[in-house]
């Protein structure tokens, strides 16, 4: 199983890399990629460089975008939503940082009822979206989170997580194993 993150202008650095732990605990297959090989800046000042570009990049079953400050311009990016387009169908999961609904939202992926940090969730009912106070949320192969740890553990959830891998990241909860939806 292959995981992309991608990395966007402005990414949660946070996001990205625990979602990446998570992979590495799990025996999945992640790797960064970006719109181009280029160093990008995440949010809290640290510089990363994308494994690979869009048109580099190997096939992938689930892709994650962590959520950043460039959400609603890099889902109306006619690049982006090219490759967008051409990857979909090929998605068996699809998971959403803080505010990356509205990433998904701007490039007209984003249907049924979502979830993200507050602010999003404002912008997204203000866009006529049904918006639930939760977690995690999923909609077809689409899991909106409210992101950091909530898209750990979706990630944790969709893999069947066994309780020492949630226990070594910390996100044990007490009488709960791990359940996808």
């Amino acid at each position: 199983m292959r995981v992309g993150v991608l990395l966007t202008p402005g990414f949660l650095e946070a996001e990205a890399a625990l979602v990446l732990e998570v992979c590495r605990l799990l025996g999945l297959e992640a790797f960064t990629f970006a719109k181009a090989r280029s160093s990008l800046e995440g949010q809290a000042g640290a510089v990363w460089t994308p494994r690979f570009a869009f048109s580099g990049r190997p096939e992938m079953e689930a892709l994650v975008i962590p959520g950043g400050a460039s959400m609603r311009r890099m889902g109306r990016d006619p690049v982006v939503q090219g490759w967008l387009e051409e990857a979909w169908s090929h998605l068996q999961a699809v998971f959403l940082g803080a505010n990356a609904s509205l990433f998904l939202a701007e490039a007209g992926y984003l249907a049924g009822a979502v979830t993200a940090q507050a602010l999003a969730r404002e912008a997204l009912a203000e866009k006529g979206f049904r918006v639930v106070e939760a977690p995690l949320v999923w909609h077809d192969k689409v899991c909106s989170t409210r992101g950091y740890l909530d898209l750990a553990r979706a990630v944790l959830d969709w893999q069947l997580a066994p309780a020492e891998v949630r226990q070594h990241l910390g996100l044990l909860e007490p009488g709960r194993e791990g359940s996808r939806r």
